[in-house]
């Protein structure tokens, strides 16, 4: 990888595993992108997500790192009071069989004062239009605004089948009247199946805004010969989002499936070959921002139906063995498609026009 380490690290006395790599530009902060894994071994009677806590703090501790943002992905719903205020959950049971995992970015030193990152974590209603009007709310009481501010969002939709046509006309009306148009641009995204953790909530949210980039920082990914245009069947969300800062670039890629250009389902009921296409739509994404999938930080790959895991972890891995990943029970948003992946690179740069991350 480009700039960035994998490494595996077994924490056999707690009962969990953590892949993760390190990005280091020379400049700025290390980044650090992890999942931990509970091990099939895990007892039972063990509280799953004080032992992923535990080595949270054991990795924070080692690597003299703090969280920016994390999320565990659960089975079940568990008592997170003991969480602090970096991480989100989600019921999207994980496809190794355990009862819940952990995704974490996490930096080594301060990130630039010149830039602040914020996320909004863990927010549900049992509509959609509350969640965005209380986001651009809490961006407003900062001078902060939805189109100028949000880089990435995440809608996770219990019952997906059913409920995912409200998700989609509430937030075209609702960015329609923020400005954001085909002829303007809109926000990377996933929208997949989720549970919230309130049981009479639908629809969960969150968000990544970073305060003090300049327009001409931020690059919005087409993948033109691969992808069409979002907005040409009816969803409004970008392929991708590139931000360049002056140590490094970060590629945010939007949830992607095996579509093609034409916004057509390629290989119906073929989990393998959907796969396949799945990664090759990312690596045309990740070439025009400058990126290859060598340089990918992290991946969550969600599946429509379990009995796909071993085929689809087969394609995955075989290209991607050096990767944070989780794989994730968690249907797509069309029933055609069978697996979808999002994921995030990052590579050097180095423009004295901006700030270091």
């Amino acid at each position: 990888m480009s700039n960035c380490r994998y490494k595996r690290i077994p924490l056999e006395t707690l009962h969990v595993e953590v892949e993760r790599t390190l990005f280091a530009s020379g400049m700025g902060c290390n980044e650090i992108h992890a999942l931990i894994h509970l091990t099939p071994d895990a007892p039972s009677d063990e509280n799953p997500i004080a032992l992923l806590l535990e080595a949270k703090t054991i990795l924070e501790q080692f690597l003299g790192a703090r969280a920016l943002y994390g999320r565990f992905f659960l089975r079940q719903a568990y008592d997170l009071s003991e969480c602090d205020d970096q991480l989100s959950a989600i019921i999207q049971p994980p496809l190794d069989g355990t009862p819940a995992a952990l995704w974490l970015w996490l930096t080594q030193g301060s990130t630039n004062s010149a830039y602040r990152h914020t996320f909004l974590r863990g927010q549900s209603a049992p509509t959609t239009t509350p969640l965005l009007h209380g986001y651009k709310q809490s961006l407003e009481s900062r001078r902060l605004t939805l189109a100028d501010n949000c880089l990435r969002t995440w809608f996770f939709v219990k019952d997906i089948d059913h409920n995912y046509q409200e998700l989609v006309e509430s937030r075209k009306a609702f960015f329609l009247n923020e400005g954001l148009t085909p002829q303007t641009h809109y926000i990377a995204s996933t929208g997949i199946n989720g549970t919230p953790l309130c049981p009479t909530d639908i629809v969960q949210m969150e968000a990544y805004t970073v305060e003090g980039l300049q327009p001409e920082q931020v690059q919005y990914l087409k993948g033109s010969s691969h992808l069409n245009s979002t907005s040409e069947y009816g969803v409004t969300f970008e392929r991708g989002t590139a931000i360049e800062y002056r140590d490094r670039k970060h590629l945010l890629i939007s949830g992607t499936a095996s579509i093609d250009n034409h916004g057509q389902i390629l290989y119906p009921d073929d989990a393998e070959k959907q796969a396949q296409r799945m990664l090759e739509n990312i690596q045309v994404l990740l070439n025009e921002g400058g990126a290859s999938l060598r340089d990918l930080v992290h991946g969550i790959i969600y599946l429509r139906r379990e009995e796909d895991y071993p085929l689809v972890r087969q394609v995955v891995e075989r290209i991607l063995p050096d990767l944070p990943k989780v794989y994730l029970l968690a249907p797509v948003c069309r029933p055609g498609w069978l697996v979808e992946m999002e994921c995030m690179a990052a590579i050097p740069n180095n423009d004295e026009k901006w700030e270091a991350f």
